[in-house]
């Protein structure tokens, strides 16, 4: 690895993401392991509504910031995360127009019938 810096330096911010993303789910966020889940079933279940809601949250980022960088602190640190302000955002939407905010995801969420196929 010491042989291909550039190679390492990629590697490493591919692995930062995930871990940023690990965050995002647990203590700077969502805060996951504080449901103590451990019936895998569930917790699975649990995790897919997680990642929709951290998808969600960079979306409402995206929809908040556009184009725009975010703003630095004076010790060069973001103010805030990418995550962190798509979730306010997304918090702020559902509290302040849960109507609004329902009619949305019901746009942008698939359709899937509510027969299982074992049912059908």
């Amino acid at each position: 690895m010491a042989d291909h810096p550039k190679q390492a330096l990629n590697d490493y911010r591919k692995r930062w993401g995930i871990e940023c993303l690990f965050g995002d789910a647990k203590t700077r966020g969502l805060n996951l392991e504080d449901t103590h889940i451990t019936n895998p079933e569930k917790l699975a279940s649990l995790i897919v509504i997680v990642m929709l809601a951290i998808t969600w949250a960079y979306r409402c980022a995206t929809q908040t910031m556009g184009m725009k960088a975010i703003p630095r602190k004076s010790h060069g640190r973001r103010e805030k995360s990418w995550f962190r302000i798509g979730l306010d955002a997304l918090r702020d939407w559902i509290v302040n127009c849960p109507k609004a905010a329902a009619h949305a995801w019901l746009e942008k969420a698939p359709r899937r019938s509510m027969i299982s196929s074992k049912n059908a």
